[in-house]
């Protein structure tokens, strides 16, 4: 996915300004920066979500996943499941393997029949993170997906994830405040400078996502450029 040349104001308060970036394909990418700094306008343009001037250059069709898992109450979670993809191509029915592949992932085949209200949030977001995977997209952007979550429940659902992108491989723009987080499941942290935007530190890490550990030399190299850059920046 290529942006080039994003311009997006809110009144007289200018946003975007000849932003341009390139995201590789079939990658993850952590998006960081300070709170109303753009990180959610740019996942919305992105996702055609809010208007712009410039041009985003893109292969495929975009699956959101939300801070929120916006399930539809009336529906069982199989169901809902069902419906992001009937929505989008009402001549579309997902493959009942496929399904099961992606319940099976997220730790949900015995709870298909559930309704939202019998779900705990971390199930819900379980869902949420099946519904953007099940969607046939080629990209999908996650807007602070794990925040509010307690230390547990939001490493589990990072494996979560892991075991969804490994199953169904993807290009992946992720919004998060949370260096580990950043640091566990991307391949690259782009931070964000203060408006007008523009990329103020690009960390790459090689390593496999799957296995990667707080006390390996790149996380905690990476740990430390992060580090560096916001001190520098206080």
């Amino acid at each position: 996915m290529i942006i080039k040349a994003l311009n997006k104001s809110y009144g007289d308060l200018k946003i975007f300004e000849d932003f341009s970036v390139e995201f590789e394909e079939m990658k993850t990418t952590a998006v960081m920066g300070a709170s109303g700094v753009g990180k959610s306008t740019l996942l919305n343009a992105i996702a055609g979500l809010t208007d712009y001037t410039g041009e985003i250059i893109k292969e495929g069709d975009i699956s959101v996943v939300f801070s929120e898992p916006a399930l539809l109450k009336n529906l069982s979670v199989v169901k809902n499941l069902e419906y992001a993809v009937s929505h989008a191509y009402p001549n579309k029915k997902i493959p009942e393997e496929k399904l099961n592949e992606v319940l099976e992932a997220v730790e949900l085949a015995d709870r298909r029949d559930a309704l939202p209200y019998e779900l705990s949030t971390g199930m819900a977001q379980r869902v949420a993170l099946a519904r953007g995977f099940l969607y046939p997209s080629r990209y999908i952007v996650m807007d602070e997906a794990f925040r509010g979550l307690d230390t547990a429940l939001k490493f589990r659902l990072k494996r979560y994830f892991l075991n969804l992108l490994s199953m169904n491989p993807r290009t992946v723009i992720m919004i998060t405040h949370d260096l580990d987080e950043a640091l566990s499941l991307s391949d690259r942290v782009m931070v964000l400078s203060s408006r007008p935007v523009r990329i103020a530190l690009d960390i790459s890490l090689s390593s496999d996502k799957s296995t990667r550990l707080p006390s390996d030399p790149e996380y905690m190299n990476a740990a430390s450029e992060y580090m560096r850059f916001i001190e520098a920046s206080i």
